[in-house]
């Protein structure tokens, strides 16, 4: 993923619980398509996030726990000492 896309993840990253994360992770309007395209790289970024915890593929410490309501989400974050989570996350 070029530069845009770590901040799509980065994004995610730094989402606190409650209703501004939701506004922050989601917003209401999309007016461009810049706007587009960012929510569609944090979609498949909660998606990659999703299949990777759930199936076991990098240590818990490669994910950081984000909260959107009352769904706890598990988000790859770059994690130097695995090397598959940092390579994915850069992609």
């Amino acid at each position: 993923m070029p530069c845009d896309d770590c901040a799509a993840i980065s994004s995610l990253s730094h989402a606190t619980k409650g209703h501004l994360a939701e506004s922050v992770l989601f917003p209401n309007k999309i007016d461009t398509e810049q706007q587009s395209v960012v929510l569609v790289k944090r979609l498949l970024a909660i998606s990659v996030s999703c299949i990777t915890y759930l199936r076991g593929l990098f240590p818990e410490s490669s994910y950081g726990t984000r909260y959107l309501d009352d769904l706890c989400l598990k988000i790859l974050r770059e994690d130097k000492s695995c090397l598959g989570s940092f390579q994915i996350v850069k992609w």
